[in-house]
């Protein structure tokens, strides 16, 4: 029997660490965790990173952060709104050894212990070197103590110099003798290194096999050391195969928890044929078969399993794992292909309710997830106690992240699914910048505008985490849009089929909320998309009857309340009925009385008057109806706020009630300045309605922006005219419009736009005032002529017209977002939930471009004069980017190939023009060897898998071949020891 080699004693070690052979990184993942709170960070953690990568790292950044210092530049922008509440999925396994037994550990442990007997170590050096036998024996070891000779007992009990046994007891060797470290005795080390017959001299020289000095007994080493023959002899004197380890801390493994931990094949198999319990768990309730499975050692879990009775889906006592979610978190497909085979069920849950789907897809083992699906018919919509699904651990940042998250929306998991905080498996491959896997979520029909319970939408997050994955929403746009042939026409005309189930999929009722929340996240160019202004012409002409009614209603609302200001306030012709104009001033009294019929009659009659405020308050009672109800609309009363258009009609609302005459039976002048106020905003609020309607969109938009611009020009010259103001006021004393500075402000601002007046120039008394002063008054006014008057009016003028040429480039765009917010204003206010079901569904057939979500497509023939059902610019785009695609159909293609005969254009702008024909028959050529290499590719992989099932009973005969074969040898073994 040899020693067992460095390469396997370290085997041994690393998986006992939680590596894998041959593979430099930790099993199990990591735990992440964040420094800083609210920084942007989903609690999934940095997969498969060592801890010593994590440590050189942080030594890099601290000898880096001297090098530079950072500008104070103000805060950085606010990070996203992530909870930092969540707990990690990442799960440390109790069941390891602290104590490892390998070659290493065990020349180390005697090195160390001879070198702190006496330091004479070449006692060891000599014995490995086989400069020490039987025959020097005695004169080598003269002048050593009892304890360097029983130190080099133990030592050639481990390198099977089983010949010095005899002599090293002789010369004052103790028998029992254990080093301290790991309490190995000589009986140990033999059986660790199999050495067979070192081990049936010890034994016969009262040896107890069963002796624990500190941890481990003899059959617990000859598991360690994959030594089935000195295991054989063990048993055979008595050796207890239920043996456990002694120390609470050890977690009391037994003998095959060892050989499984070794992953001694021939071991674990003798074991279980001498009657070890496959089932015996430690204190944590981990099993030799659980042991296996989060291990990854195949063999010694298939050679357990085909003992009787064997639970294969029993659980662990602390997180009840079983030995499919073990063998699924650490991506260990052969294990899971043996477990299913024996039975095992792939839809259980462990204590954080995790299916090993769960774990297979964040360990990103394809082949497991692939297993689990088609074999295990595991559920990929399963729900773990967080509410994530696998696809949202499947969600890393290996290479292979993408092709699991095929594999599971394939097989049917919801790729839009929620956890407890409304993220979907979007908002974190996008957070965790993760493009290949955001591309493959958007094309799978991930939803880009869902929200989280923090209103975070992933859209907003790809903005700015990765905006390149933005290009597949133009895609999916683009194959949205294609062209055909109507099968029913004779004359083979074209038809462009727009399918809107991209922008309808995830949105019903608020069929524009998909369009808006671009608009929101600052992508309003995706409107220009021909499909999506398709999109828009049609909605707003289903929406636009609904507007068209709210301004009218508005505008019966302002008029009423402009009525009622101008009899009852701005005349006092209320008072005046009633006899009240004591103290009215005497002017008003008499602009009352000098009305004609109509003032006659409301003079004579106040009671019209009270008539049509009572009228006007029925109107703003249903003002105030629709308001409250488009409250429900918004999630928050601080949003309902942040509109303009809302303060303003609630201001208008209650005005009406401050400017009544009902409290007292009279009015009051400060009434007239408030209702003054309230028809100013009433009218500039029905302004502001009329301008959101798209025809009058961009005309709105220029008026906004000169506003702006003019604004920001009159703050910059805002001390220039303040300084012509003061010395306007001190040279001119006298006049009346430059008495007081504040007049005197208005009169340089009405100055400025062209109103001069000479007369302020103009002397009646030469002597007065002085000649010096009337100088100064001359020039001062020339200089506000040239620098106000001319130059910085034909500078607002250059301004003013140069915007609105740049916005003509851009009014196309900004008619689209005012149309955009306009609908999603109305259709908030339409489908709020609060209106019954009848007048619900009936909103639906009137005001939805597909009432049931499944009217989605459109033909059009974009060629046809005659079509209207949408705008010639919108056609022509569409027809462009329809052109580009790749399959045009068959009425495409064989229109192309008679114009590639013919080499003749057709009156459809070049549609039929031969090198378009050309074209396409390239890529007819090209998608047909692509199609063939598809299928070689196919044909080869079933080949591959051929083979793989040929080795595995290949391997399997030679496995049986094997073990009969050592059987028999052990069998012979046993003869020759009887």
């Amino acid at each position: 029997m040899v020693a067992p080699s460095d390469e396997r004693a370290k085997t041994i070690r690393m998986d006992n660490l939680g590596f894998q052979e041959g593979n430099e990184k930790p099993r199990r993942l990591v735990r992440s965790v964040s420094a800083h709170p609210g920084v942007e960070h989903y609690p999934y953690k940095t997969w498969r990173r060592s801890f010593r990568s994590q440590f050189d790292s942080d030594v890099m950044l601290e000898e880096c952060s001297d090098d530079f210092e950072y500008m104070e530049c103000g805060p950085s922008p606010p990070a996203d709104h992530t909870p930092n509440i969540y707990e990690s999925l990442e799960e440390f396994s109790t069941s390891e050894l602290t104590v490892q037994i390998c070659s290493d550990t065990i020349k180390n442990n005697l090195t160390e212990h001879m070198k702190l007997s006496s330091g004479r170590h070449h006692y060891l050096d000599d014995i490995e070197n086989k400069k020490i036998v039987e025959e020097n024996l005695e004169s080598s070891f003269k002048g050593a103590n009892r304890v360097e000779i029983s130190i080099c007992f133990l030592w050639a009990a481990f390198l099977k110099r089983w010949g010095l046994l005899e002599g090293l007891l002789k010369l004052g060797a103790r028998l029992n003798y254990s080093e301290p470290t790991q309490g190995l005795s000589a009986l140990h080390l033999a059986a660790f290194s199999g050495c067979i017959t070192g081990t049936q001299f010890l034994i016969a020289q009262g040896s107890d096999v069963n002796a624990i000095y500190k941890c481990y007994s003899p059959l617990h080493c000859a598991a360690f050391g994959d030594s089935p023959e000195t295991a054989m002899i063990l048993l055979n004197n008595g050796a207890l195969v239920e043996a456990l380890t002694n120390s609470p801390n050890y977690n009391n493994e037994s003998v095959l928890h060892c050989a499984v931990r070794a992953n001694a094949v021939a071991c674990v198999r003798l074991f279980t044929v001498e009657g070890a319990d496959v089932g015996q768990t430690q204190h944590c309730g981990m099993s030799p078969v659980h042991l296996a499975a989060e291990l990854g050692h195949s063999q010694c879990l298939k050679i357990m399993l085909e003992t009787k009775g064997v639970n294969v889906n029993g659980r662990t006592k602390d997180k009840e794992q079983t030995p499919m979610h073990l063998a699924a978190e650490g991506g260990y497909s052969d294990c899971i292909d043996i477990l299913l085979d024996r039975g095992a069920q792939a839809n259980v849950k462990n204590y954080r309710l995790q299916t090993p789907l769960h774990l297979a897809a964040r360990a990103q083992s394809y082949d497991s997830v692939e297993l689990l699906l088609k074999k295990g018919n595991a559920d990929p919509n399963v729900a773990d106690c967080d509410k994530r699904t696998a696809l949202h651990a499947a969600v890393g940042k290996a290479a292979r992240s993408y092709d699991i998250i095929e594999i599971l929306v394939s097989f049917g998991a919801d790729v839009n699914a929620k956890d407890q905080y409304g993220y979907t498996p979007l908002h974190i491959a996008a957070l965790n910048e993760l493009s290949q896997c955001v591309e493959v979520l958007i094309h799978r029909g991930a939803d880009v505008t869902a929200k989280s319970k923090y209103g975070m939408t992933a859209l907003g997050i790809i903005t700015r985490k990765t905006p390149a994955s933005l290009a597949v929403i133009k895609f999916k746009l683009d194959q949205a849009i294609t062209l055909h042939h109507h099968p029913e026409s004779s004359n083979r005309e074209v038809e462009l089929r727009l399918d809107f189930r991209s922008i309808l999929q995830h949105c019903h009722p608020r069929e524009i909320s998909f369009l808006n929340t671009f608009v929101d996240e600052g992508q309003k160019e995706i409107l220009l998309h021909p499909l999506c202004s398709a999109f828009l012409y049609l909605k707003w002409e289903k929406i636009r009857k609904y507007y068209v009614a709210r301004m009218l209603f508005c505008f019966i609302f302002v008029l009423s309340l402009s009525l009622y200001v101008l009899t009852a306030l701005a005349h006092n012709c209320y008072n005046h009925g009633k006899n009240m104009n004591d103290t009215q001033p005497q002017n008003v009294i008499e602009l009352c009385e000098k009305k004609s019929m109509m003032g006659h009659m409301l003079r004579n009659n106040p009671f019209v008057i009270e008539m049509q405020w009572f009228a006007l308050v029925g109107i703003t009672c249903c003002e105030i109806l629709r308001k409250v109800y488009g409250l429900t609309g918004y999630p928050s009363v601080r949003q309902y706020l942040s509109h303009p258009e809302n303060i303003i009609e609630w201001s208008v609302i209650i005005s009406v009630f401050v400017i009544s005459f009902v409290y007292t039976g009279r009015t009051y002048t400060w009434q007239n300045h408030v209702g003054a106020f309230a028809v100013l905003f009433g009218w500039t609020n029905l302004m502001l309605m009329i301008g959101q309607l798209p025809v009058f969109g961009p005309y709105v938009a220029m008026y906004t922006r000169v506003q702006g611009e003019f604004a920001k020009l009159l703050l910059a010259y805002s001390c220039l005219l303040i300084g012509f103001t003061i010395s306007f006021c001190v040279i001119f004393p006298d006049s009346s419009t430059f008495a007081n500075p504040f007049i005197g402000l208005i009169t340089v601002l009405v100055m400025m736009t062209g109103e001069l007046s000479l007369d302020l120039l103009v002397d009646d008394d030469p002597e007065d005032p002085p000649f010096l002063l009337e100088i100064s008054a001359q020039v001062t006014y020339i200089l506000f002529l040239l620098f106000v008057t001319v130059i910085l009016m034909n500078l607002l003028v250059g301004i003013a017209v140069h915007d609105i040429q740049g916005l003509q480039k851009t009014a196309g765009l900004s008619k689209l977002v005012r149309q955009t917010k306009l609908i999603s204003y109305i259709e908030l206010a339409l489908f709020n939930g609060y209106l019954p079901r009848y007048l619900l569904n009936l909103l639906h057939w009137t005001a939805l471009v597909s009432p049931k979500a499944y009217r989605v497509v459109l033909n059009v023939k974009p060629l046809n004069p005659g079509e209207k059902r949408l705008p010639k610019d919108i056609l022509e785009a569409a027809y462009e980017i329809a052109k580009k695609r790749k399959h045009f159909g068959h009425a495409l293609s064989s229109l192309g190939k008679k114009s590639t005969n013919n080499n003749t254009d057709s009156a459809g702008g070049g549609f039929e023009s031969g090198g378009l024909g050309v074209v396409h028959n390239k890529l007819e050529r090209n998608s047909e060897k692509v199609d063939g290499l598809v299928k070689e590719v196919k044909e080869l992989k079933s080949m591959m898998e051929t083979l793989q099932n040929n080795q595995k009973v290949v391997q399997q005969l030679l496995n049986t071949i094997i073990q009969s074969r050592n059987l028999n040898k052990n069998s012979r073994k046993g003869s020759v020891v009887e």
